[in-house]
């Protein structure tokens, strides 16, 4: 068979190296992400560098691919616990879409068939208000942060954790709070449209319960202008608070134990908290604002997730907190 000049340039594709596949990757197609997305992806070109160590592109098959799961199926997280299922598939997700550009592009040939890992459907878990009130007895245990002036770790994240209990925000939009929208008089504060977590995309004035505010008002000698400030990696912000709750201990005497969806709880809980414990008695478009959904349908999974674990309660929920560390002011 004579090579014809169309061959030849076709066959010099897919011997492209990984090296160079993934720096026009990253200029083209990475660069366009939102930071925590740009992350996510980044960190599973990572490992699938450390496991699978690509030389060329066109040597990524389903041979690899699965190779690359079973071992990482087998790595342990940040938290100690071996990988679950959900996180190796997710990987495969961002792996899948590299590879579907990199076929786009005449790269691979062929498309390797991706097999994902079976997962366990389960309810999605909340922070249930008996155990918030025991995390947030524990907070003093915390270790970090401990180089705010004039400010505890434990009213720190007493501070973090009544805010994600009694607004709904996402971590992401709380860390990124700064004083200048933060109106402790009025009662609200504005989050940003182009804040990491604010997936309605558009600015957002929240009314804050009193019980927030009071919270909020320890945390005003900082001499920051960010509400919470935290001058470690973000990542650091999970183990710290995994910490927490391994010292927590429960009104009956015993200890909390792990039941979140990926061990200890997560963030996210304190979201599903807020609209498992309040979707019975808002209005879905209220309920929508307050949680900033860009999309109503968005709201009505959280309400139909509500209606599936929740125990009704009166007006907004107000978590039990000790008095000594309840409102102020």
């Amino acid at each position: 068979m004579i090579s014809t000049p169309a061959s030849i340039g076709y066959q010099s594709k897919t011997k492209q190296t990984w090296d160079t596949f993934r720096v026009d990757y990253e200029t083209k197609i990475v660069s366009r992400l939102d930071g925590k997305s740009k992350q996510a992806v980044m960190d599973t070109l990572k490992v699938f560098e450390r496991i699978s160590k690509p030389k060329f592109v066109a040597s990524i098959t389903t041979d690899l691919v699965d190779a690359f799961s079973t071992t990482r199926l087998k790595e342990k997280g940040i938290r100690g616990r071996t990988l679950s299922p959900s996180t190796v598939n997710k990987d495969l997700r961002y792996l899948r879409s590299m590879v579907r550009v990199a076929h786009d592009w005449g790269l691979i040939a062929k498309l390797p068939k991706f097999h994902f890992l079976k997962t366990v459907k389960k309810l999605p878990t909340f922070v249930p208000p008996d155990h918030f009130t025991a995390i947030y007895k524990a907070c003093d245990s915390a270790s970090l942060p401990n180089d705010i002036p004039n400010v505890s770790a434990g009213d720190w994240w007493r501070a973090l954790l009544i805010m994600a209990y009694m607004t709904g925000w996402r971590i992401g939009q709380i860390v990124a709070l700064k004083w200048s929208d933060v109106d402790l008089e009025g009662r609200t504060a504005l989050t940003r449209a182009e804040v990491e977590g604010n997936k309605g995309g558009r600015d957002e004035r929240i009314p804050l319960h009193p019980i927030a505010v009071s919270h909020l008002k320890r945390l005003a000698g900082s001499f920051d202008e960010r509400v919470f400030p935290w001058n470690k990696q973000y990542r650091k912000l999970w183990p710290i608070f995994a910490e927490i709750q391994g010292g927590t201990t429960l009104a009956d005497g015993s200890k909390l134990k792990q039941c979140g969806k990926n061990g200890w709880y997560g963030f996210h809980d304190f979201r599903r908290a807020f609209a498992t414990l309040n979707a019975q008695q808002m209005d879905l478009f209220e309920l929508q604002g307050l949680m900033q959904h860009k999309s109503l349908e968005t709201t009505r999974r959280y309400v139909n997730m509500a209606t599936q674990l929740n125990e009704t309660v009166k007006n907004l929920f107000v978590p039990s907190v000790p008095e000594t560390m309840s409102i102020v002011g």
